[in-house]
């Protein structure tokens, strides 16, 4: 008798998990004893409201899968949408992108991963030697980061159990843990592409200064720092709105009186790539040390932020670890700059009258890395573990100088990083000497913080002027 009951009663829902959540919530409502489960025909349909389809009728299984019919007017599962694109690929490219699925239904994991839907976003938990966003790839983690740099394009940390990828500012990870995909126009470190051919100006240039010459938008990130309206010292763009330069270069200067030119190139000449952007904050190492040059670096603070373009593009930092487990091991590495002698000791071209540029025209130069207790021997100083030494011994000014306080730079892959500063001493401004630089692998930790937490604006103008004499009495720490 009750058989006969659900006979004259059947309620049909729609198949899939729609369906069964419609029938269980129909059921905890309404089903409190059997005969209160079953209605009248008439009455099913204030129930549930079942949408009917494109195409009705047994006849419509025989018909070819239509996205339209299967998964916009209706909610369609995976099987469903796979018999719309008879394609695997292109059925998981879809139902990642499909508003009402749940990801891991169909586990989207390869190679045994497992698959934690949070939200509206699923990751995959990949096993031992698996990774990338669907545990894609196989690697080898035995060396985590010691061997090419566990494969990853920029960063790599091997503090965990497992080696973990990441990117410098302006980039996100791929979907294979390790490539570094570009997220801005201008990323950090990475060159604009050039303009097609040489305009008359550029010939002449090239004629001038040599195959020395760097072309416009090829050092996008050097800067010239002025002081009261006259070229200073040399800097390196490394946010918008940030410079990094040597503090020998604003040690005793106001902010006032300093302006940071981004884009510059010749300068003699207004090319229309110039941004003259006021200095608001000096911010000087608390342990820079003028009577060792130790520590000699700085960060600036630009009252606005400069405006991006194949021009003016901020290098990249490293992390300490990259610096020096991957960037200094480099054979070459790049200076840039105009030459000028500035106020921090260094000498230039005999003969020639204070401030004088080598050439007006902005240079640069591969040198290789010397190694410190080398260096001192040449230089008949203290080279400290603060510093670092590169350049030729048969070098000249002409060929190996840059500003103090701009940048030495190393590209890795086909991004370019900031590995030192152009510092105190004599630098290669003779035979003889290598040039002398800030190790950057020490101060980017210190640059981030002085960044992110700067101090107040009358604090830091008022250590970054206070005379030699106040600071020579200090000692390196």
């Amino acid at each position: 008798l009750q058989w006969e009951k659900c006979l004259h009663h059947l309620i049909v829902f729609p198949r899939g998990i729609r369906g069964i959540r419609a029938a269980t919530n129909w059921h905890q409502t309404n089903a409190r004893s059997f005969d209160s489960v079953f209605v009248e025909k008439h009455e099913a349909n204030t129930v549930l409201q079942r949408w009917r389809r494109a195409n009705t009728g047994f006849l419509e299984e025989l018909k070819q899968g239509n996205l339209e019919r299967e998964c916009i007017e209706e909610i369609c599962d995976y099987e469903e949408a796979r018999e719309v694109f008879e394609n695997d690929d292109k059925t998981r490219q879809f139902w990642l992108t499909y508003p009402y699925r749940d990801p891991c239904l169909v586990n989207p994991c390869q190679n045994n991963g497992t698959c934690v839907y949070v939200g509206t976003a699923y990751e995959c938990q990949c096993p031992e030697g698996y990774e990338g966003r669907y545990c894609q790839t196989e690697f080898e983690d035995s060396l985590k980061c010691l061997y090419q740099n566990g494969y990853c394009d920029h960063f790599c940390d091997g503090s965990g159990e497992r080696r973990k990828c990441s990117c410098a500012a302006g980039y996100g990870l791929g979907e294979d843990g390790r490539q570094c995909v570009a997220q801005v126009e201008f990323p950090c470190g990475r060159l604009a592409p050039q303009e097609t051919g040489l305009n008359q100006s550029d010939v002449v240039l090239l004629r001038t200064v040599g195959a020395n010459q760097c072309p416009r938008g090829q050092c996008p990130w050097q800067v010239l720092l002025q002081l009261n309206g006259t070229s200073h010292c040399g800097g390196v763009l490394i946010y918008p709105d940030w410079v990094v330069t040597a503090a020998h270069c604003v040690h005793g200067h106001s902010a006032q009186y300093l302006t940071v030119v981004a884009g510059e190139h010749h300068l003699d000449m207004e090319e229309g790539t110039e941004q003259y952007i006021p200095v608001s904050m000096v911010i000087v190492h608390q342990r820079y040390v003028p009577a060792t040059g130790d520590s000699d670096v700085a960060v600036v603070q630009l009252s606005r932020n400069v405006t991006l373009n194949r021009h003016v593009v901020p290098v990249c930092l490293p992390t300490r670890n990259f610096a020096e487990r991957e960037l200094l091991p480099i054979r070459y590495h790049t200076v840039s700059g105009w030459g000028r002698r500035t106020s921090g000791g260094n000498t230039q071209t005999a003969g020639a009258p204070p401030g004088a540029p080598i050439s007006p025209i902005l240079r640069k130069m591969l040198v290789p890395i010397i190694q410190n207790h080398l260096c001192s021997q040449r230089a008949k100083f203290n080279i400290t573990g603060n510093m670092l030494c590169a350049g030729y011994l048969e070098g000249s000014q002409q060929s190996c100088r840059g500003d103090d306080g701009s940048p030495l730079v190393t590209l890795y892959g086909s991004t370019h990083f900031l590995t030192g500063v152009v510092g105190w001493g004599r630098g290669c401004s003779h035979p003889g000497y290598y040039g002398v630089y800030a190790n950057m692998a020490n101060f980017v930790d210190w640059v981030e913080e002085a960044i992110k937490h700067p101090p107040t604006m009358t604090a830091a103008n008022q250590n970054a002027a206070e005379t030699p004499a106040d600071l020579l009495q200090q000692k390196v720490v």
